[in-house]
C-alpha cells in the first residue's frame, strides 16, 4: 500500500504538487491521470524515493520514503517512460548486472526472462533494441528484485497496438500480488488495465476512485468525458 499524505513539491518556487492525499491499495492497479505537466512523474518519483517532498509525506507499506529510502527501493520496481540502459551490454548481461546489484540469482534472472518474453532477445544488444523490447527489458530490471510495489510511468508509450495489447498483458498479469501505480494521459489505457484512478490537473488531485464511479460523480458515459468535467472548470 502507499499513502500520500498532504504532499506537494516545488520546483524553483514553482508547485508541481498541491497538498495531494491518497492511498494506493495492494491487489488494484491504481492510474494517475492528467494532461502533461500536471504533476504525474513528480508523485511517481517521489514514492519511488528518487526525490522527496517538499511538504507532506508518502509512506510505502507504512515506511517513510523520506525516513528510509534504501529499504523504499528494496520494496518498489520503477519503469521509466524513457529508460535509460549501456547500449553495448547484451540484454542477458545487464539482467545478470541488475540481478547481482540485488543480490538476487540466476533463477530469478530466468524467471523475468519468461515474464517479459525477452528470450529471443538476451544476445542482443541493448542499443540495438526496437523501443517495444526496451520496454520488456525496463520491466524485467524493475521486477528482478520481486519488488511487493511496482510504480510505471506511461509503460506504453511510444509502442504500437500490438506491443500495448502485450504490455497491458503482462501488467494485468502482475496485478494480485503488488501494489501497482502507473501514469498515463491516454483515457484508452486507464480504461484498459485500472481499477482506480486519481485524476490530477495542474498539481492538484481533483478525484480519487474507482473507474466505475468516475462516469457516475460526473453525470458522463465515457471517460474522456468525465476527465474533461473534471478539469474544464480550471482550464485555462
Amino acid at each position: 500500500m502507499i499513502q500520500l499524505n498532504s504532499v506537494s513539491k516545488t520546483y524553483n518556487k514553482i508547485k508541481a504538487v498541491t497538498a495531494v492525499s491518497c492511498t494506493v491499495k495492494k491487489g488494484r492497479i491504481t492510474g494517475i491521470l492528467g494532461a502533461n505537466g500536471a504533476g504525474k512523474t513528480t508523485i511517481l518519483k517521489a514514492v519511488c524515493a528518487v526525490h522527496y517532498p517538499t511538504e507532506g509525506s508518502i509512506l510505502v507499506e507504512g515506511i517513510s520514503t523520506k525516513d528510509n529510502p534504501l529499504e523504499i527501493k528494496k520494496r518498489t520496481g520503477y519503469v521509466s517512460e524513457t529508460p535509460q540502459f549501456y547500449p553495448q551490454f547484451t540484454v542477458k548481461e545487464f539482467l545478470t548486472f541488475a540481478a547481482q546489484y540485488h543480490g538476487e540469482d540466476v533463477r530469478q534472472i530466468d524467471y523475468v526472462i519468461d515474464l517479459c518474453s525477452l528470450q529471443d532477445e538476451l544476445n542482443k544488444k541493448i542499443g540495438k533494441l526496437s523501443k517495444g523490447y526496451r520496454q520488456r527489458l525496463s520491466f524485467a530490471q524493475a521486477l528482478i528484485h520481486n519488488p511487493s510495489v511496482l510504480v510505471l510511468d506511461e509503460p506504453t508509450s511510444g509502442l504500437d497496438p500490438i506491443q500495448i495489447h502485450e504490455m497491458r498483458k503482462l501488467i494485468l498479469s502482475l496485478e494480485k500480488d503488488k501494489t501497482i501505480l502507473l501514469s498515463t494521459h491516454l483515457m484508452q489505457e486507464a480504461d484498459a488495465v485500472c481499477t482506480d484512478l486519481l485524476v490530477l490537473h495542474r498539481g492538484m488531485l481533483v478525484y480519487s476512485g474507482t473507474v466505475k464511479n468516475i462516469l457516475s460523480c460526473t453525470h458522463t458515459s465515457t471517460l474522456d468525458d468525465a476527465f474533461i468535467a473534471l478539469t474544464k472548470e480550471t482550464s485555462i
